[in-house]
């Protein structure tokens, strides 16, 4: 196991310790087992539940948190959930409150599906409507910009740019690859040589979810993908059957972790796009994929949705909203029928 994983396990092993073994059951055998960051969340959410209804509500205030009982869960009326949530939202942004939500809702649901409770009163309280933002994206003449300035090292400054060269063939085929195909960078790092076919331009990746999907990209991209891993196997003496080697590496051959690229995003884009530093992150490139591949593909928004693995077309829906090109193209449609 990774040492990444390592600590989260360890981190959810000892909030465990404090929480009544009901949790344990949930948190072990709901979701994937490799999702260690959303389960600690989990754990985090569902302490914070059990010391409001030990400190605020009168019938459970003599009992310890590792005192609460599964029926005593299934006995908290929806008026004592929805204080929690008011609660919360006094100190906590709303996507924070609709996070915790989430993660009840989940547990209840657990429960119920498993028999051991009869109903999910969560289901019952208000659910939180977070206000849509506009979506922050990097225009296709800025990805240009961009990749320029990763693959030639152009607007770096000097001392930067010397020692550019011995990252210049990662970081491309890195920020190649996120930007044509909307990967999260969790589920690109993730991912192994062996995984990548180059013949067909394709690579099996583990979705957010736990679902495995063949994702495709670009001549471009799959040219950039060749030159850094034949680089990276004659650095590491990599043979055809050790190829389970991780495909995006730091300079000593251990995986990249996402903190890693999130600070590359913020170099490259600071000396490129300045005016851009404060809100582009690993993210925006997904969201900057998913704008131009939207307008690419004729505004096909269910070809999206697969491409960025939502689960519903609602998500995906806002990149539609984001984009007046339809509405745009579409004035004179009418004109001549009258």
């Amino acid at each position: 196991m990774p040492a990444s994983k390592m600590n989260y396990s360890d981190k959810i092993n000892e909030l465990l310790a404090q929480l009544p073994d009901f949790v344990s059951d949930f948190i072990y055998n709901f979701g994937r087992v490799e999702n260690y960051a959303t389960k600690l969340e989990y754990c985090r959410d569902i302490k914070t539940y059990l010391e409001f209804i030990t400190n605020f509500l009168p019938k459970y205030c003599d009992k310890s948190i590792k005192e609460i009982t599964l029926k005593d869960l299934g006995d908290i009326e929806v008026l004592d959930i929805n204080r929690f949530l008011t609660t919360l939202a006094g100190n906590h942004k709303e996507t924070t409150v609709k996070r915790k939500r989430a993660s009840l809702s989940s547990m209840y649901g657990f429960f119920v599906a498993t028999g051991k409770l009869s109903r999910n009163p969560i289901a019952a309280t208000k659910t939180i409507k977070i206000p849509e933002k506009d979506v922050i994206y990097l225009t296709n003449d800025e990805q240009r910009i961009l990749l320029d300035t990763v693959r030639h090292g152009t607007h770096l400054h000097d001392s930067v740019a010397k020692v550019h060269y011995i990252y210049a063939d990662r970081d491309s085929a890195m920020f190649i690859l996120l930007l044509d195909t909307g990967l999260r960078v969790s589920e690109m790092l993730d991912t192994d040589i062996i995984d990548y076919n180059l013949e067909d331009c394709s690579v099996v990746v583990t979705r957010k979810g736990g679902d495995t999907q063949v994702i495709y990209y670009s001549d471009e991209c799959r040219d950039y993908l060749d030159i850094y891993f034949s680089s990276q196997k004659a650095k590491y003496g990599l043979s055809n059957s050790s190829l389970k080697f991780p495909a995006f590496t730091t300079t000593t051959g251990n995986r990249l972790g996402v903190r890693a690229v999130e600070m590359l995003v913020k170099k490259y884009v600071s000396v490129c796009l300045p005016e851009k530093t404060r809100i582009i992150s690993p993210h925006k490139l997904r969201s900057s994929f998913a704008m131009s591949f939207y307008a690419a593909s004729d505004n096909n928004i269910l070809l999206l949705k697969k491409k960025m693995n939502h689960k519903s077309i609602q998500t995906t829906n806002i990149y539609a909203k984001a984009s007046d090109t339809a509405m745009k193209d579409s004035r004179s449609l009418l004109q001549g029928l009258r």
